[in-house]
């Protein structure tokens, strides 16, 4: 935004009566135009800026006070941001003058100039003695930082093929990116560099050269009033060479004002004391949080491992009655399937017959589906571990439920990235339970929905850990994250916790055992692995494995 205040504040109070004899148009045109917009460069000290409580000051203030009195003009100080709003202020006219502006044949094309009140010194900015430069085209061959848009940049241009030029937003950027290297040397103005070394205390930088070439500093004027200029020229004849003198002298010297506090021992001394004590103070805060930290860490730790062994003994004991269970009913179920198939034989072939001899068969398979489904729990076979590719055995999984989803008229998003390392897997156990991911997704979209499958490498942070109960997993560690994600309606609150219980399922009766999913995360354990299932953002549920790679040796 743009900052306005007064300059002198008199605007409240009205223009002071005129001291410079103005012929009749020139007062009717002040008349005409009670206040004149006038905007600084906001950074170009000690000739103009704004201090740190946004109060405008430099030379050209005191110029524009001895205006104000002597012309009984009005000035309303326009703030911007930098020097290249200032002149797109004035382009644009929604200011009506700038106060110190050199005159370029491009800034001709929408600005009169008055005559000029300040004339400066070009100097050479660098942290070390370089072989005479009296001019532009001795810069050939250095690395230059330079402020953009101002009269240097306009200057350098033409010799852009001969020298590198460095732009910055600000001369202290500039002279600060010479003092640390990046530059070779600094070209600005005599004063404005003295006064910005010093501010910012770049005692490594020093004025190596003068160059001949001076500037001169003028007031801009928007092209539509050659009124102001003729006045301004009045007002600005008005001022004697001992004031002009007196003004140059007085902020030339002052800078920024000296103070005790201001010399570089002072500053040292009191920013090693200051650090000594952060240090101090730092190290005892840290050393407190550390130890609460160590504490918290060790008890979630043992909260953990407490959870797991009771979660440990529960599976044990589930898993020798599902295998139990399973040994017992297994023959049964072989003895009615034989029935059945008698039955199918020598009955005769009647609709009711064969319908009950269809429901017997159908009873069977859901029976032995269980059966199974108890036997893969209870049992955790060794893997058959090989070098395989995840995104091979993703792209067989798919193949084998393609049917299932093109029925469902649900759309498959496979995003798999290139290049992935191969790991020590079981294929067929791992086809298993991306098989039973996809199912589940199917179920749980019905028809008409997506299913997105995703593999990358992935650097994990601590919210990726949440469901990392084995603590495999540590924050910044890379791993391979497969996901399936889908578009249903998501888990509800209440079933979260239970997802992976034996025998829990969300399913109709009939439909499911409860059991693809505990089989599912033993299988993702064996590989070293984690499996975890959360509600998307977007809407869906999403399930997430991490396996464990080399990457080298550092994992």
């Amino acid at each position: 935004g743009i900052l306005l205040f007064v300059a002198t504040g008199r605007l409240l109070a009205g223009p002071p009566a005129p001291t410079v004899a103005l012929d009749p148009q020139e007062s009717a045109w002040l008349r005409e135009h009670p206040v004149i917009r006038i905007a600084p460069d906001p950074g170009f000290a000690p000739i103009e800026w704004f201090n740190h409580v946004g109060g405008y000051q430099g030379m050209t203030s005191d110029y524009l006070r001895l205006l104000e009195q002597r012309l009984g003009v009005q000035f309303e100080v326009v703030r911007t941001p930098d020097w290249n709003s200032v002149l797109d202020q004035v382009r644009r006219k929604q200011v009506d003058a700038i106060t110190a502006v050199a005159r370029t044949p491009q800034r001709e094309s929408y600005l009169l100039f008055s005559q000029p009140h300040l004339t400066l010194e070009g100097a050479i900015i660098a942290s070390q003695d370089l072989p005479p430069i009296r001019a532009l085209a001795d810069l050939k061959g250095y690395n230059v930082a330079v402020v953009e848009g101002d009269l240097w940049d306009d200057a350098l241009t033409s010799l852009a093929d001969k020298i590198a030029i460095n732009r910055f937003h600000d001369l202290q950027t500039a002279l600060t990116a010479t003092a640390s290297g990046v530059t070779d040397v600094t070209i600005s103005t005599l004063d404005s560099a003295r006064f910005a070394m010093r501010k910012e205390g770049l005692v490594d930088l020093k004025v190596v050269s003068r160059l001949r070439q001076k500037i001169d500093l003028h007031f801009g004027v928007r092209q539509d009033w050659p009124q102001l200029v003729r006045i301004l020229n009045k007002g600005l004849a008005s001022i004697t060479p001992a004031e002009r003198q007196a003004i140059q002298q007085k902020w030339r010297a002052l800078g920024v004002p000296p103070r005790p506090w201001d010399s570089p021992v002072v500053h040292y001394t009191l920013l090693a004391g200051t650090g000594l004590l952060l240090i101090l103070v730092t190290g005892v805060i840290v050393w407190n949080r550390t130890l609460k930290a160590r504490v918290r860490a060790r008890t979630r730790e043992l909260e953990n491992a407490q959870r797991q062994l009771i979660q440990a003994e529960k599976m044990e004991s589930i898993g020798r009655l599902a295998a139990g269970v399973a040994h017992e009913v297994k023959n049964p179920l072989a003895i009615i399937q034989m029935g059945a198939d008698f039955l199918a034989q020598e009955l005769p072939a009647d609709e009711t017959t064969a319908g009950v001899i269809n429901d017997i068969d159908d009873a069977v398979r859901r029976a032995d589906t269980v059966v199974k489904g108890l036997l893969d729990f209870s049992r955790d076979r060794e893997l058959e571990l090989k070098p395989g590719n995840l995104n091979a055995i993703i792209e067989r999984a798919l193949h084998l439920v393609e049917h299932e989803l093109r029925q469902r008229n649900i759309r498959v998003e496979q995003r798999l990235a290139d290049g992935l390392p191969e790991l020590d897997l079981d294929a067929n156990r791992l086809q298993q339970v991306l098989i039973n991911l996809f199912m589940n997704a199917a179920h749980a979209m019905k028809r008409d929905g997506k299913l997105l499958v995703r593999s990358r490498l992935r650097t994990l942070d601590s919210a990726d850990l949440a469901a990392d109960q084995a603590n495999r997993f540590k924050p910044g560690e890379q791993v391979l994250w497969v996901e399936v994600a889908d578009t249903g309606p998501g888990i509800r609150e209440q079933d979260r916790e239970k997802l992976f219980d034996p025998f829990y399922t969300t399913k109709p009766i009939g439909e499911g055992t409860g059991l693809g999913l505990s089989v599912s995360r033993n299988i993702i354990s064996l590989h070293q692995g984690s499996l975890d299932i959360r509600n998307r953002k977007t809407g869906g549920a999403s399930a997430v494995m991490m396996f464990k790679w080399n990457n080298g040796g550092k994992q």
